[in-house]
């Protein structure tokens, strides 16, 4: 019989810390499971809000506390409190398994780098790069949601339109709980849009009926209106299936919603809006922009082609 995923989660043989951040209170393990590469990330929860008046309660909340320091009218303590799996928990676990060499790489803490994706570097080197990452099976796990086979249980909305629809669901990274840190995912069907590289004028009828359809959604799923939100695309992104970022405006999401990384869809419509609007242009999609984005010293679009274009010597892409 095969293990659970939470035997799995026990059976993490700890190699190496790949990264932490005291600030956003996260952790990334690497370690093997049953000779496997496997990478563990953790984070710090949100603190749970459904009875702050337990919070100094000896049973339900504080359970012990360690004076640090008192001055005058100010005291600091340190405390444990009380906890649960599945009302109270401590910690969002994440387990990737077996993992792989982009797994490691995009978890680890690297040095960043500002570089600038010219339309002929796109079109030479960055297109090669995509496509090895669109082979091999690379993208079950998405055609597995699109397909109902995984996490047809979470999905918040659909619009099977094959051609206009999407999925929207939880993204792993949030607690499902605190509304303050919801995140979901639009996976969207279609399947001829790997990055907003693709884009033309054409899709905006596309993305504004996308960006309606899921503000409705959500404010009908969540009761959030829509000025509470914030809809975002990557670029580059994690995966070469285009999917968009809903997140809940109050949430740090550090690197991930930062300039040189995160692109609002609205401001993606309206760009496209202006394509073609200038006379004489020879803009007629995002493919023809120069585009400037943060990558990490271990992405391979460093390694294969940005470092080697800034040494003077040809991309091994």
């Amino acid at each position: 019989m095969a293990d659970t995923p939470e035997q799995d989660l026990r059976a993490f043989k700890f190699e190496r810390i790949l990264n932490q951040d005291t600030g956003r209170k996260t952790l990334n393990l690497l370690g093997t499971i049953n000779g496997l590469p496997a990478i563990i990330t953790a984070e710090k929860t949100a603190f749970n809000t459904t009875s702050p008046e337990n919070f100094v309660s000896s049973d339900e909340g504080l359970l012990s506390l360690n004076l640090l320091q008192k001055n005058d009218i100010y005291h600091w303590f340190m405390g444990t409190i009380s906890q649960s799996a599945t009302s109270n928990a401590a910690a969002k676990v994440n387990l990737i398994y077996p993992c792989t060499d982009v797994h490691i790489k995009k978890y680890s803490a690297q040095q960043l780098h500002m570089v600038v994706e010219t339309p002929d570097i796109y079109e030479k080197y960055v297109t090669k790069y995509i496509k090895q990452k669109t082979e091999g099976g690379r993208l079950n796990w998405v055609y597995n949601i699109l397909d109902h086979k995984e996490e047809s249980e979470k999905i918040v909305y659909e619009d099977e339109d094959k051609e206009m629809g999407f999925i929207l669901l939880p993204d792993l990274k949030w607690d499902l709980v605190t509304m303050t840190s919801l995140y979901l995912s639009v996976i969207v069907h279609r399947t001829d849009i790997r990055s907003i590289r693709d884009f033309t004028p054409s899709h905006i009828p596309f993305l504004a009926a996308l960006r309606s359809k899921v503000l409705t959604a959500v404010s009908e799923k969540y009761s959030l209106p829509g000025d509470l939100l914030k809809i975002y695309v990557h670029y580059q992104p994690s995966y070469y299936h285009f999917h968009v970022h809903v997140v809940h405006i109050s949430h740090d999401m550090g690197a991930s919603a930062t300039v040189g990384k995160a692109i609002l869809l609205d401001e993606i419509i309206e760009v496209l809006k202006l394509m073609g609007k200038v006379p004489g242009s020879q803009v007629v999609g995002y493919k023809d922009l120069e585009m400037t984005y943060v990558l990490g010293e271990e992405h391979d679009l460093w390694k294969k082609i940005f470092e080697p274009l800034g040494k003077g010597e040809e991309p091994t892409i």
